[in-house]
């Protein structure tokens, strides 16, 4: 019989939470209950559906210092799983780890625990897990950077392209490596945080550390493989239909607006050596709905603006509204009260797009000097600018600059 398995990814416990609202009853944002709610449902169909093994690509947290009530939430639904004798697979992705020397990662407390049936990847490993119909080998690689390089002598002189030149050729060499000690009469799985170079990237905003460089998709591709399940790309996709199966699961929930129009789910892959039959299963997440109008042209356009964006609001979605219209017609949008209006929603946010009658004039005040005193510069600006929304928009400045500041 083949081996049932679950492929999830990228849950990322503690971010997208600026989209939601704290739910008074539990004490916590909405949008962690969404996220945490959505692991439990994946784990939930483990148990119901006999699953064999159960496999998380990377990144279980916002960052590699999640708080306790992060770590509480992912601990839960591991301890389900140890529960129910479903040997489960957790890859260290970039998010889980903690970059400086010697330093370990977001998830190595439930190695530390050794919890029971619990098995993590933290460095190129070769291993086979025995589940309750057959072994599976696994070859893991968690997320890797060309930071692994530079602390190396015979490295430091190289331009980063080159760092990524000879990175993918080790990883290609490690690959071959293991491929080469692979049993061919049992089913091999390799799982992989990383991007591949004909993956479809979505923009995870949010989430976004920096650069991020790939691999190619060719390293991957041998028959000697029956699934390549990974992790990185918030957006499902499959890379390879034939012999080996390439896909990315997917984010299990919507962090940002860039990832409106992406399904969240995971992956039931059932696994024979030569054949892989798998489904994709949809968590139905909570929507994230634009609403676009041009008011530039409109004689009315707060009316026309109310009117419009009442019947397309959805119940409980997270909703921004994007509109066009004339600089010196701002102040008549009144955003509280189409706020009132929808109390249904989780989140509203206001983008507009200013068209303007004549170029602003460019304030002497504002010079090269103003980048040393940022908040005295933008209400300058937001003096002459948007008066009617200087004190609302300074508080938030202050509010942003702080918080870069503790995060630094």
């Amino acid at each position: 019989m083949p081996i049932k398995l679950i492929h999830v990814s990228d849950i990322h416990f503690g971010s997208g939470e600026s989209h939601g609202r704290v739910n008074p009853a539990s004490g916590l944002n909405v949008r962690f209950e969404d996220f945490a709610l959505a692991l439990s449902r994946v784990v939930d169909f483990s148990i119901e559906n006999n699953a064999d093994i159960f496999l998380f690509s990377g990144d279980a947290y916002k960052n590699a210092s999640p708080e306790p009530v992060y770590q509480q939430a992912f601990a839960r639904q591991l301890k389900r799983l140890s529960d129910a004798a479903i040997p489960t697979i957790l890859l260290v992705g970039n998010h889980d780890q903690i970059l400086k020397a010697g330093a370990s990662h977001s998830m190595s407390v439930f190695q530390s625990l050794e919890v029971p049936g619990v098995t993590i990847i933290a460095q190129p490993t070769l291993l086979k897990i025995a589940s309750k119909h057959g072994e599976l080998q696994i070859i893991g690689l968690p997320h890797v950077t060309r930071n692994l390089l530079m602390t190396h002598e015979k490295y430091a002189q190289l331009s980063p392209s080159e760092l990524d030149r000879v990175l993918v050729s080790h990883v290609g060499e490690i690959l071959e490596g293991f491929y080469e000690e692979l049993n061919p009469e049992i089913p091999t799985l390799v799982t992989a945080h990383l991007m591949l170079d004909s993956a479809r990237a979505g923009a995870e905003q949010e989430l976004m550390l920096g650069y991020s460089m790939s691999f190619p998709l060719c390293q991957f591709l041998d028959e000697r493989l029956d699934y390549v399940a990974l992790g990185h790309v918030h957006a499902h996709q499959v890379l390879h239909e034939k012999q080996p199966l390439v896909a990315y699961a997917g984010s299990l929930d919507r962090v940002d607006f860039s990832e409106e129009k992406e399904d969240k789910g995971f992956i039931e892959a059932d696994i024979e050596r030569g054949n892989v039959n798998w489904r994709f299963h949809s968590l139905q997440p909570r929507p994230f709905i634009t609403f676009s109008i041009d008011l530039s042209e409109s004689e009315n356009p707060m009316e026309e603006l109310y009117q419009a964006v009442l019947p397309a609001a959805k119940d409980a979605a997270v909703f921004r509204i994007k509109y066009k219209i004339q600089q010196n017609r701002l102040p008549e949008i009144d955003e509280d009260r189409i706020r009132a209006a929808l109390p249904q929603l989780l989140s509203l946010r206001f983008k507009a797009e200013l068209i303007y009658t004549e170029r602003p004039r460019r304030l002497p005040e504002l010079n090269e000097k103003a980048v040393f005193q940022p908040l005295q510069a933008l209400e300058k600006y937001l003096e002459e600018s948007s008066p009617e929304n200087k004190d609302a928009l300074m508080e938030k400045a202050r509010m942003l600059i702080s918080k870069a500041q503790q995060e630094e």
